[in-house]
């Protein structure tokens, strides 16, 4: 028979177990909204301009413009892994 910290430590555990599972969901549900809100922006953007060469060149630049963002985002991010990194590797 399991003592009441026994217990009380399986119940912390299973809850916080279920409150990360339920954050998660609730992460990739926003994700995946914001990606489809893009998504439908963009598409919107190509079936207005449709038809028109400078309304397609302004959606052409917008691309261009957003591409650079996410490099530099990308960019952003492959440096902190590599600061992590080389932090990590000064510990050991």
């Amino acid at each position: 028979m399991m003592g009441p910290h026994a217990t009380a430590g399986l119940l912390a555990y299973g809850l916080t177990n279920a409150l990360v599972g339920a954050a998660r969901s609730v992460a990739e549900g926003n994700r995946r909204r914001q990606e489809d809100a893009a998504l439908d922006a963009w598409s919107g953007a190509l079936a207005s301009a449709r038809g028109s060469a400078d309304a397609m060149a302004k959606v052409a630049v917008a691309a261009i413009n957003k591409v650079a963002e996410l490099e530099a985002q990308v960019a952003a991010l492959h440096r902190a892994v590599r600061y992590r990194d080389e932090a990590i590797a000064a510990l050991q």
